[in-house]
């Protein structure tokens, strides 16, 4: 059980990197116009939870780039690799992902601990299902990196820089990402 915690925080910090676009529209949304005395007066809503939100984002963000340099590097170091045909671009899945949770986010009043609790609670929901289903990939992040994600066969994912039309062009093989079943190109 212990040996699982720490790919467990692993996985819940880069489901949370996730919501860093979220994170900013919050703060956006609460800001009237763009002013330096509007934006100190949207930081004195709750200070306490905009320097959370900050913290979330760098830590998220460093483990989030810290994942997809471990991810070529073991892709680098595999010498096994898969033959992939059929290949189902997932990108609209992540971005509904995204689209899905950004109306209830956006609602957040960061003045209201009850609206800070409702969100905190769909968000541990949603991660409880996306952490235990390890769909860590369903990151907008990785969109906004330039990653394509696609599945093939049955449940595996590719996380690639490449096109479909190159994929399809360049006939590539994927390699698996220790025993999970994510695969990258």
């Amino acid at each position: 059980m212990v040996s699982r915690i720490p790919g467990l925080v692993f996985r819940w910090v880069l489901f949370v990197s996730s919501y860093i676009p979220i994170f900013i529209m919050i703060f956006l949304s609460n800001l009237k116009k763009f002013t330096l005395s509007e934006f100190q007066k949207t930081w004195r809503l709750n200070p306490i939870f905009w320097w959370v939100l900050i913290i979330l984002t760098i830590v998220s963000l460093l483990i989030l780039i810290f994942w997809l340099s471990l991810l070529k590097r073991q892709a680098r170091l595999k010498n096994r690799s898969v033959k992939v045909d059929n290949y189902v671009l997932k990108d609209s899945d992540v971005l509904n992902y995204f689209v899905t949770y950004i109306i209830p986010i956006l609602s957040l009043k960061p003045e209201s601990l009850p609206s800070i609790i409702m969100n905190l609670i769909l968000i541990i929901i949603e991660g409880i299902y996306f952490v235990g289903n390890n769909a860590v990939y369903y990151n907008v992040m990785l969109i906004a990196a330039g990653y394509h994600i696609y599945s093939f066969g049955d449940g595996n994912i590719i996380i690639t820089r490449l096109s479909k039309q190159d994929l399809i062009f360049e006939k590539k093989d994927a390699k698996q990402i220790g025993t999970t079943n994510i695969y990258y190109i």
